[in-house]
């Protein structure tokens, strides 16, 4: 994944009571004054308390981050079949009633964006199109006085319903009424985003206590990690089981490898083509590295052969060789080829789990069981 920082995180927040300060990777959040304190009227004759800024009323700014009108975005000004992305000036739109107005501080590039940029897909705006779904910033302009200066995050499922039958089945995402960044929602490649309350995912202030948090890696939680965590669920990896992560290159294919090994003590093979393996250090993630058979190799092949018996002596051995010769307990496709989604009921042994979070783009394959 690959993290874009707007201009305005190189700029502290004024200081105050109610401040949010980057320094050297150290982030300190200081509480809001309490609510009951009375309202003074500040020098410019608006009121004032503490950080916060009453312009419109009901409205409150943070005190010294007075928005722009214009501000520079990455935007598709007409959707068609090819990428079509310009850097451009465009307006600020500021929150109204049940909005807030977040300052971008970084905002990841994720695949899907790719995808998101062209056609349009069903729903998606035609003209002067902005994506981006991996965003972290802080609260600038609130109905939400509580919520001035707070580090927040936007992720692609923005809300849904909660009350719905795949909501109550804990299916967000299958949501009739839900809300998506890009889709309902202008993006994250923009210094400044207006969205509704329910967008909003504030970061605990418990996890900004560590003074090693490096903010601009948490745009990598609110998609691909999201995406391997809900994956390794899924298929309930258990300590010292062999996990097969195809795709180990990518995204989302590092991240559950890293967790299934680190958090999980999964013993972990890592799949992936040569070229993209070669320049890369994945001991934090996988405890063997394979690479994956060419895309091009059929069911059958010498090459596809070898890969299978290389593979299963590979599970052996990370199992110290005590039991009985069995493929992998668990196979994560993470893969965005065909091929990946070829033969896996061959790298998995029997009573074993395979879940695909991968994705090929207009692409129709069977998968033999």
């Amino acid at each position: 994944m690959v993290t874009l920082h707007s201009e305005s995180s190189k700029h502290q927040l004024p200081e105050a009571k109610t401040s949010l300060t980057l320094d050297k990777h150290i982030v300190t959040v200081k509480p809001l004054n309490k609510q009951q304190e009375a309202f003074q009227i500040a020098e410019d004759g608006v009121a004032a308390c503490g950080d916060m800024v009453s312009r419109t009323p009901n409205m409150y700014e943070l005190r010294g981050a007075r928005l722009p009108p214009v501000q520079k975005a990455v935007i598709t000004p007409e959707m068609g079949s090819e990428l079509n992305l310009h850097l451009c000036t465009i307006g600020v739109r500021k929150a109204a009633r049940g909005e807030a107005t977040i300052r971008i501080l970084y905002t990841g590039i994720c695949r899907s964006d790719a995808c998101f940029s062209v056609g349009p897909g069903e729903g998606y705006p035609r003209h002067n199109h902005i994506v981006g779904h991996e965003g972290i910033g802080h609260v600038v302009r609130s109905q939400e006085p509580t919520l001035l200066g707070r580090l927040v995050a936007l992720r692609y499922l923005g809300a849904s319903c909660e009350s719905c039958t795949y909501c109550l089945r804990g299916l967000p995402t299958s949501c009739p009424h839900q809300l998506n960044l890009p889709k309902h929602v202008q993006g994250t490649f923009q210094q400044y985003v207006t969205v509704p309350l329910s967008c909003l995912v504030p970061i605990p202030d418990s996890f900004l206590q560590h003074a090693e948090l490096d903010v601009a890696a948490l745009p990598s939680a609110l998609c691909s990690g999201s995406t391997a965590v809900r994956a390794l669920k899924e298929v309930d990896v258990l300590p010292e089981e062999v996990v097969v992560v195809i795709g180990i290159a990518g995204a989302i294919g590092h991240l559950a490898g890293g967790i299934a090994k680190q958090i999980r003590g999964a013993k972990v093979i890592g799949t992936g083509l040569a070229s993209k393996l070669d320049s890369l250090d994945f001991s934090h993630f996988t405890d063997v590295l394979l690479n994956a058979p060419p895309p091009q190799a059929s069911t059958g092949s010498d090459t596809l052969t070898c890969f299978k018996a290389k593979l299963l002596e590979t599970c052996s051995k990370l199992r110290g060789d005590k039991t009985i010769a069995r493929a992998a307990d668990v196979v994560i496709v993470a893969a965005s080829t065909g091929a990946a989604f070829q033969n896996l009921e061959d790298y998995v042994c029997d009573g074993g789990r395979i879940v695909c979070v991968g994705y090929v783009i207009k692409t129709s394959h069977s998968i033999k069981i």
